[in-house]
């Protein structure tokens, strides 16, 4: 349930890790080839000043946005996140998980918006 501190609900899923070798084809990441971790949980998501240098590096490409997701310690239990896990929130965007930090609060998340 939202609160004053933590006014969004988000979801997390784990995308499923690619077992066959060799030439196969594009499967891309979907919500059907992810297993949910947990659903309903209340968050805060603050947008970061800093973000991300894009991987191009040219000085015109600016910054990508970084979000720092903070999740209160009853919520979620230590070790249930892991990086590369995908956040949705309520409005259905999609967040990676960069870095999964906790602490005596909680979990603090660095997140990367997933851009189609």
């Amino acid at each position: 349930m939202p609160s004053f501190l933590y006014p969004r609900t988000v979801a997390f899923h784990r995308p499923a890790g690619q077992t066959k070798g060799g030439r196969i084809g594009y499967g891309g990441q979907t919500q059907a080839n992810e297993t949910v971790v947990a659903t309903g949980i209340p968050a805060s998501i603050q947008e970061r000043k800093e973000g991300i240098r894009k991987p191009t590096g040219l000085p015109s490409d600016g910054r990508q946005p970084e979000w720092w997701v903070f999740i209160s310690r009853p919520k979620l239990a230590n070790g249930t996140l892991k990086v590369g896990d995908v956040m949705i929130d309520d409005l259905g965007n999609r967040y990676q998980v960069l870095a999964p930090y906790w602490d005596s609060l909680g979990y603090r998340l660095t997140c990367a918006l997933l851009e189609v």
